[in-house]
């Protein structure tokens, strides 16, 4: 194995292992350089535009993610008011929060604002 199969190989195994931008890297040096073939030249930059469409589509998932609850924080004052009662009923903080289907950050906050 030569050198610039190593280093392919290298940059397969941790795309394999979802180390994009660490094969990202390899792939840039691969491309860059003057010594090697155009064909491997060629064949680093389609990784590398692969690689980075794939690192683009993840991104464009996690911001849908995001706004497909663009709600979430409508009910805060509500819900705090909510939880307090709770707690003044005697119910621990676990049933609470089955209860509302809220974060624990939430009840911090709502003990913090109202000490009982």
């Amino acid at each position: 194995m030569n050198g610039v199969d190593l280093l392919k190989f290298k940059a397969s195994t941790l795309e394999s292992k979802g180390l994009l931008r660490r094969a990202i890297t390899i792939w840039q040096d691969i491309s860059i350089n003057p010594k090697l073939s155009k064909h491997d030249r060629d064949q680093a930059m389609r990784n590398l535009n692969r690689l980075t469409r794939a690192i683009q589509q993840k991104i464009d998932i996690q911001r849908e993610k995001l706004k497909s609850h663009p709600d979430r924080y409508k009910n805060v004052e509500s819900d705090k008011e909510k939880i307090m009662h709770l707690y003044r009923q005697g119910l621990t903080t676990k049933e609470i929060q089955q209860i509302t289907q809220r974060s624990r950050d939430l009840f911090i906050i709502a003990r913090r604002n109202h000490e009982f």
